[in-house]
């Protein structure tokens, strides 16, 4: 197990590797066009169906109404279909890009009810005491990973997660604090670059989440307990 420092070297030099720079970004620019396009249209058509002042819908235009409530929700399938192909991209990495889309469609229903579940065990630690909720979080936060790189169904991840973060609860809270803070840092910088601070940021998503991965490959490796895998 390494130092958070060391992960996060790790995974600048990983990221920024031509071939690997090129992968990401080819995968990112696609993704981030996408939810572009989406963005821009649905706050463009909302002029014509929401009323300012207050805000409240118009229901006059029915065929702009229907539009924007399926740009709604297909923006809402969109994001966890970006999350997941960001998530498999780091994963995967070598594989053609193509590839990697595929698997994004594939996996996208799981990768939504394990973030789902986590957030609603997470709310309920909350709804006890700010601690249950971090606790929760550190015993479950490699679920997605077993998802997506064990291809564990949602119940036996949340088991394997916890399993494998038993007896290292301060070295994965520290270092996800860290990596936390890193990506937050970056994100804050990059963001102020006027225009195109954003979207860089968007393209910066697997260098964010590259040292979680690097770091749940290291434990993962040792441990013996995958169940069915």
């Amino acid at each position: 197990m390494k130092g958070p420092v060391e992960y996060i070297k790790a995974s600048w030099q990983i990221y920024f590797k031509k071939e690997n720079f090129l992968f990401f970004a080819k995968i990112m620019v696609v993704l981030t066009i996408v939810s572009t396009v989406i963005s821009y249209s649905h706050t463009y058509i909302s002029q014509f169906v929401l009323s300012p002042d207050p805000v409240r819908f118009n229901f006059n235009n029915v065929p702009l109404t229907i539009l924007y409530f399926s740009i709604a929700l297909f923006s809402f399938v969109f994001y966890f279909y970006s999350q997941v192909t960001t998530y498999l991209s780091v994963i995967n990495m070598g594989v053609l890009e193509k590839d990697v889309f595929k698997l994004g469609y594939k996996n996208m229903w799981k990768f939504f009810v394990i973030s789902l579940v986590i957030g609603l065990i997470v709310g309920f630690g909350a709804l006890l005491l700010i601690v249950p909720a971090i606790i929760f979080g550190i015993w479950y936060s490699f679920s997605a990973f077993f998802v997506l790189d064990k291809g564990l169904g949602v119940g036996e991840a949340l088991k394997q997660s916890k399993a494998l973060a038993k007896g290292k609860f301060w070295a994965v809270l520290g270092r996800n604090m860290v990596f936390g803070l890193f990506g937050f840092l970056i994100g804050f910088v990059v963001a102020l670059i006027p225009y195109a601070g954003s979207i860089i940021v968007s393209f910066l998503a697997p260098l964010f989440l590259l040292p979680s991965y690097l770091f749940y490959r290291d434990l993962s490796a040792g441990f013996k307990d995958f169940g069915t895998v």
